[in-house]
């Protein structure tokens, strides 16, 4: 017997939840690797600890979206001669959304990335949105690229600000599988991203901890941890001490470069939302 088919698009409900969300206001985004899935039970510190994974099994969150505005995702419908409008897909969609101010950080991070797809979940104070692959665990929308547009300085009328942005892959099969989960607890305690900081040596075995970018100084706020816990948190060291805004740390025997370990690492002894890289 040969294969039978069927016209799905021939079966039409209409009817819609019985409990009714509300569509709020986006709060903010929660960027992932291709096809990897936020865990089905989220709780605040498992979002912390994702926040602080090793590669690829991190997640990414921007916060504090303040506004929002579509471009595209307009259904395509057109005659063909003198015949009726008929309808032929969904136009390519971008979802922006704008920043409370300039971050030069994100933002050049973000341009670096721009040519990788990614996965995405946005939610609000109540839900997290994604998409409904067939499976018992919401999987994030597909995205073709995230970029952002900055205006960094301010004008004679507004302060600076920027504004990032979601190529849907496909907007349509979006549409028609798109899913939420209720969330119980404030998602957004729970996610920051990591900053890069690099460990510079001011002289013979003195360090400061500075942020990559703009060089600000961080050892005040974490140079007592990572001293406390040096052989667990740092390469090419066992010892270290903090006094007066300086890291004094002692070479291991044959230990090569200091540098701080993974975040992972950091995060299991209280270090949070740094991740270090050359200086």
């Amino acid at each position: 017997m040969r294969n039978i088919r069927t016209c799905e698009s021939a079966l039409l409900n209409t009817g819609g939840s019985t409990c009714q969300i509300d569509w709020g206001r986006v709060k903010g985004c929660i960027i992932v690797e291709k096809g990897q899935k936020l865990p089905a039970e989220l709780t605040k510190e498992t979002l912390e600890e994702l926040c602080h994974a090793d590669r690829p099994g991190r997640v990414y969150p921007i916060p504090s979206f303040v506004e929002y505005a579509k471009n595209g995702g307009e259904p395509q419908v057109n005659a063909v001669g003198y015949g009726p409008s008929q309808y032929n897909g969904m136009s390519a969609e971008t979802e922006t959304f704008t920043l409370p101010k300039f971050d030069e950080t994100l933002n050049a991070k973000l341009l670096q990335a721009a040519t990788k797809e990614w996965d995405v979940y946005f939610y609000d104070d109540k839900f997290l949105y994604g998409y409904n692959d067939g499976t018992d665990i919401l999987a994030g929308m597909s995205m073709s690229t995230i970029y952002p547009t900055a205006t960094p300085f301010s004008t004679s009328s507004s302060k600076s600000t920027m504004t990032v942005s979601f190529c849907h892959a496909d907007i349509e099969d979006l549409l028609t599988h798109i899913d939420f989960v209720k969330l119980n607890f404030n998602i957004k305690n729970g996610l920051k991203g990591l900053t890069e900081v690099s460990l510079v040596s001011k002289e013979a075995n003195k360090y400061k901890l500075i942020e990559k970018i703009g060089g600000y100084d961080l050892t005040p706020l974490h140079g007592g941890a990572i001293a406390k816990a040096a052989d667990k948190v740092l390469n090419g060291a066992t010892v270290a001490t903090y006094a007066d805004g300086i890291l004094t740390i002692e070479p291991a025997d044959g230990g090569g470069t200091v540098s701080l370990k993974a975040p992972s690492v950091l995060y299991e002894n209280g270090i949070k939302y740094i991740e270090g890289v050359s200086a």
